[in-house]
C-alpha cells in the first residue's frame, strides 16, 4: 500500500497546511483488509522525520495521582459526561498556535502522546518522536494536563502493509522486549497509561505466527505488566468489529485493553466502488460519514457495541478533510490531480485562501447522507488553474457524530487529532455543548433581587451572600455536612454583594449603599455592625485578598473608570484610579502573595484585564463579547477561571493555565451576573446564579 508522506510531513512538522498545496496523493486502490486509515500513517512518518531545533531535557512534572479530583473519573455534575481522547503529534507538541498551549484541558480527558515507532527488535527508534518525548516539551504537556486532572498516554507505534508485514511479524515476534521498554518509559515520564498503535494486515508470517493472535497476546503481556491502574487503549480498524478474520480480535482484546479508538475516519478511501457512489475509480466523498455509506459510524458503532460493551468504544472523528483539483464543481469527482489534506484550521479558512476566484466558493452538504450532513466546498483556484473540492467536517457534521456518541452511550469520543484544531474556539465549544453537563445546577432557595458571591476558608465551607427583596443582605453556609437556613445581615443595598476569606473563620462582606458609598462588614467568629468607608461608586464593589488582614478593593467611579482601595491591617489607603472605561462591576482575585488580577467588562463588550504584581501591567482587552459582568475564580497559582454571560444567555468560562484558553460553554439560560469560588485545595470551581424563579442556584465547573 502506499502512503501519503509528504502531505503530513508538511503538515505535521510545520503545524499548518499551505491552503491548495498538493500534500499527499490517495491512492485509489482499496485496502484488501476492510477501512484502513492512511492518515495515522503519514502522521507517524512525519512524526518520525520532523525537523526539530534544540531541545532541553524532560524533567519530572506533577503526577496525576496527586490530583484530588482526576478527570479520568469522568462524570458529574459540570464536568465531561463522555471520555474526550485527543491525539497529540510530536511533531508540534509545544506549537503555541496548535499544540497543548492552544488545548482546552478541562474538556479532555486523554491525551495520547504520538508517538514512539517501534522498532524491529521491540526497542524504540531514536527518532524525532523519541527526542521530544525526553524532552521538555513533554515536561510542559504533563504539567498542563495534569493540572486540570487529564490523563496522558504514550503512543507506540508499528504500522506495516507491506507483502507479508514482515516489520509487523517481527515486531510482534519481539513483544516481550516492547512490553519491558514501554512500562520503563511509562515509569520514567510519570505518564497514566499506553495507546496501541500497532496497524497492520491479516495472515500469517513467515515463523508461522499469527498475527491476530499476536496482537491480542501483546495486549495481555503489556496489561499485565503495567502498574495497577494504568490506562490501556488499542486503536482499531472502523470496520474491525464485524470482520472475525482481520488483524484485530476485537472481543479477545477487550478483556485486556479499558478502550478501543475507533479510527472511523479516511473511509472514503473504501466507500468509492460501493453504493451510492459506485464510482469506476477513486473519488472524493465523506471521510466519516455517518450513514448512507458502505462503511459509516453509525454501522460501525453498531458492530463494536456487538463486540464488547459500549464503556469500551471511542469513536474516532476526524479534524481533517481531503480536497483535489475536480473536473467540475459537481459532487464525488475522480480527482484530477494529487489528494491533498486539510487539517480544520486550513478547510474553515479556505474560502479566504489566495488564489480563491472571487464569488467561485460554495458550500454545499452531502446529499447521500443527510443524517450526517458531511461538508463538501468547491471553488475555482487561480493558482492551480481548476476548480477544487474539498470533502471536510464542520462543526454541524462533527455535532452529529457526537450526538451518535451520546445516543448510543459509548464511552465517548476520540479527535485524530488535536493538533489539526488547535485553539479553534468552536471546536471546544462543540465539546462542551455535547459532552458537559448543564444539568447539574440544585437550588439554594431564596428570593433575590441580585447576583451571588461566595467566599470559601476552608475545603469544606462555603458562605454565599445575595440581596433578599428588603434590600438587605441574606447569608446561607454550607460546611459540607448540608446547608443553614438563610441569615438577614441587615444593611441596605443597591448592589450585588461581594465577599473574601483571608483565613479561617473569617469573612470580609462589602456593598454599595444608598448613598452609594461603600460599606463593609466582618465575620471573625459573630457579625459585626456595617461600616461606611465613603467613596462614589458607580457599580458594586469587589475584593480580593493576597495575604491575611489584607483586603484590595475595586470600584467603578467617576468616569466609569476603576478604583482601588486597600486595607494594609492598620488602616485604609486613597482611593486610587486605575483608569479604562468599565460597563459592569470589577471582579478580582489574587492566586498568591502580592498578586491581584482585576477584570471588568469595557466598551463593545470585551474584556478588561490588569494585574498587580508588585505593580500595576498595562491595561489589556482579551476581546469577547460579555452579557453582564464578569467573575472571577482562582484555583491555584498561576490559574484563572472567568465567567460571564455572552448572547445566548449561557455562562461561558475563560481560562488561563500558562495562556489563555478559549471560551468554554458551560451553559443554562441566565440574566444577572455570575459569582464564582474557589475552595482551598479544590480543583473546581462552585459557580453560582439567580434563576428565573429568583432563587439562587448552585453548579461546579473544572478549573483550567
Amino acid at each position: 500500500m502506499k502512503h501519503l508522506v509528504s502531505a503530513l510531513l508538511i503538515f505535521a512538522v510545520l503545524s499548518v497546511l499551505v491552503p491548495d498545496r498538493a500534500l499527499a496523493a490517495v491512492p485509489p486502490a482499496q485496502s484488501p483488509d476492510g477501512a484502513h486509515p492512511v492518515v495515522m500513517q503519514e502522521a507517524a512518518a512525519a512524526v518520525a522525520g520532523a525537523k526539530l531545533g534544540a531541545l532541553q531535557p524532560f524533567t519530572p512534572a506533577p503526577s496525576l495521582a496527586s490530583k484530588s479530583a482526576p478527570r479520568a473519573a469522568v462524570g458529574g455534575s459540570g464536568f465531561l459526561q463522555r471520555e474526550v481522547f485527543g491525539f497529540a503529534l510530536a511533531s508540534s507538541l509545544n506549537d503555541p498556535t496548535v499544540g497543548y498551549p492552544s488545548w482546552n484541558f478541562s474538556l479532555l480527558s486523554t491525551v495520547a502522546f504520538f508517538g514512539l515507532h517501534v522498532n524491529d527488535d521491540g526497542t524504540f527508534a531514536a527518532d524525532s518522536g523519541w527526542n521530544v518525548w525526553n524532552s521538555s516539551q513533554l515536561t510542559g504537556l504533563l504539567s498542563a494536563a495534569h493540572g486540570s486532572g487529564t490523563r496522558v498516554v504514550l503512543t507506540i507505534i508499528l504500522q506495516d502493509f507491506a507483502a507479508g508485514t514482515p516489520h509487523m511479524c517481527a515486531g510482534l515476534t519481539s513483544r516481550a522486549t516492547t512490553v519491558s521498554q514501554t512500562v520503563a518509559q511509562v515509569a520514567a515520564k510519570g505518564v497514566d497509561g499506553v495507546n496501541i498503535d500497532y496497524e497492520g494486515l491479516a495472515g500469517s508470517c513467515a515463523n508461522g505466527q499469527v498475527p491476530r493472535s499476536a496482537m491480542t497476546d501483546f495486549a495481555h503481556q503489556l496489561r499485565a505488566a503495567l502498574p495497577a491502574g494504568s490506562y490501556l487503549s488499542v486503536d482499531t480498524y472502523a470496520s474491525s468489529a464485524g470482520d472475525p478474520s482481520g488483524f484485530f480480535d476485537v472481543p479477545g482484546l477487550g478483556a485486556y485493553a479499558d478502550a478501543f479508538f475507533v479510527m472511523a475516519y479516511d473511509q472514503e478511501r473504501s466507500n468509492w466502488s460501493h453504493p451510492p457512489l459506485s464510482c469506476s475509480s477513486f473519488c472524493l466523498g465523506p471521510t466519516a460519514p455517518l450513514t448512507g455509506y458502505f462503511y459509516n459510524d453509525t454501522t460501525d458503532a453498531s458492530q463494536y457495541l456487538a463486540a464488547v460493551p459500549a464503556s469500551k468504544v471511542i469513536l474516532g472523528t476526524p479534524y481533517y478533510g481531503r480536497k483535489s483539483c475536480v473536473s467540475s464543481a459537481a459532487p464525488n469527482q475522480t480527482p484530477t490531480g494529487a489528494v491533498s489534506a486539510d487539517g480544520y484550521r486550513d478547510a474553515v479558512a479556505e474560502s479566504g485562501a489566495p488564489g480563491v476566484m472571487p464569488g467561485s466558493y460554495v458550500a454545499h452538504r452531502d446529499a447521500n447522507d443527510p443524517a450526517g450532513q458531511e461538508r463538501w466546498d468547491t471553488w475555482f483556484n487561480t493558482s492551480a488553474a481548476c476548480t477544487r473540492e474539498l470533502y471536510w467536517d464542520d462543526t454541524t457534521s462533527l455535532g452529529h457524530k457526537y450526538d451518535l456518541v451520546n445516543q448510543d452511550q459509548l464511552r465517548g469520543v476520540g479527535i485524530w487529532n488535536l493538533n489539526f484544531g488547535g485553539g479553534a474556539t468552536e471546536l471546544w465549544n462543540l465539546l462542551a455543548a455535547k459532552f458537559t453537563s448543564t444539568a447539574g445546577w440544585s437550588s439554594l432557595g431564596g428570593v433575590l433581587t441580585s447576583g451571588v458571591d461566595a467566599s470559601s476558608w476552608g475545603p469544606n465551607r462555603l458562605d454565599v451572600f445575595v440581596r433578599g427583596t428588603d434590600s438587605a443582605i441574606y447569608h446561607r453556609w454550607s460546611n459540607g455536612n448540608g446547608w443553614s437556613a438563610w441569615e438577614s445581615l441587615g444593611g441596605v443595598a443597591t448592589s450585588d454583594p461581594a465577599a473574601v476569606a483571608w483565613g479561617d473563620n473569617r469573612i470580609d462582606v462589602f456593598v454599595r449603599g444608598t448613598d452609594y458609598a461603600l460599606y463593609h462588614k466582618v465575620w471573625n467568629g459573630a457579625w459585626h455592625d456595617w461600616e461606611s468607608l465613603g467613596g462614589s461608586l458607580t457599580s458594586g464593589p469587589t475584593v480580593a485578598s493576597w495575604a491575611p488582614n489584607r483586603l484590595d478593593v475595586f470600584v467603578r467611579g467617576a468616569g466609569d473608570s476603576l478604583l482601588h482601595r486597600a486595607w494594609d491591617g492598620s488602616s485604609w489607603s486613597y482611593w486610587d484610579p486605575l483608569g479604562g472605561t468599565l460597563t459592569s462591576d470589577p471582579t478580582a482575585v489574587s492566586w498568591g502573595s502580592n498578586r491581584i488580577d482585576v477584570f471588568a467588562r469595557g466598551v463593545n463588550g470585551v474584556l478588561l484585564h490588569r494585574a498587580w504584581s508588585g505593580g500595576w501591567s498595562a491595561l489589556e482587552s482579551l476581546g469577547g463579547s460579555l452579557y453582564s459582568s464578569p467573575e472571577v475564580a482562582s484555583c491555584g497559582a498561576g490559574r484563572l477561571d472567568v465567567f460571564a454571560l455572552q448572547s445566548d444567555s449561557a455562562l461561558y468560562q475563560l481560562g488561563w493555565n500558562a495562556g489563555w484558553h478559549p471560551w468554554l460553554r458551560v451553559g443554562g439560560s441566565w440574566n444577572t451576573d455570575p459569582g464564582a469560588v474557589c475552595r482551598p485545595g479544590s480543583s473546581t470551581v462552585d459557580i453560582f446564579e439567580r434563576g428565573s424563579d429568583r432563587a439562587a442556584w448552585i453548579s461546579a465547573a473544572r478549573a483550567t
